[in-house]
């Protein structure tokens, strides 16, 4: 641990280095280089994030059948089969689409659909349920978009974007 602890950028490379000759990975040896890495991650997952919000047309995604296409703000179903979205559904349902089978918190949801800025905490929970009725085959048993009681929401299907 005291490698980590190290101010010097090059201190510690050398257990680096036998670590390497027993076919294990190379790690940051000094905790300088591993923000360094991380704010790397981070700047690129921010620049993807911001080009997507840029270029709202490009792309969409799809989920068991389901398509999202981005351009024309549409939704068909399996069936290919419009389904009519309120923007403030679309919203809600691109917001979940970029986060899949990750828990959004409500306050997350609210940012994500910010149309009004009177919204209330309630109005995120009415716009689920529209969704759920539009998605589901059986709305009383959600396999889509599942609750967490007192905490958000997630997209619990797989997404591919497209």
């Amino acid at each position: 641990m005291a490698e980590a602890e190290g101010d010097d950028a090059g201190e510690g490379h050398q257990g680096g280095q036998s670590q390497q000759r027993h076919g294990e990975a190379l790690k940051p040896f000094s905790l300088r280089e591993l923000l360094a890495r991380l704010r790397a991650v981070l700047r690129r997952q921010e620049m993807e994030r911001v080009a997507r919000t840029r270029d709202p047309e490009r792309g969409g995604y799809r989920f068991e059948g389901w398509q999202l296409e981005r351009r024309g703000r549409r939704l068909f179903d399996p069936n290919a089969t419009p389904i009519a979205l309120s923007k403030g559904e679309y919203a809600l349902l691109l917001a979940f689409l970029e986060a899949p089978q990750r828990l959004l918190s409500r306050e997350h949801l609210l940012q994500a659909t910010r149309i009004h800025e009177d919204i209330f905490d309630r109005s995120i929970d009415v716009q689920v349920l529209r969704l759920h009725r539009k998605l589901e085959t059986d709305p009383s048993a959600p396999r889509v978009i599942q609750t967490e009681r007192g905490v958000g929401y997630v997209f619990a299907l797989p997404v591919q974007p497209v």
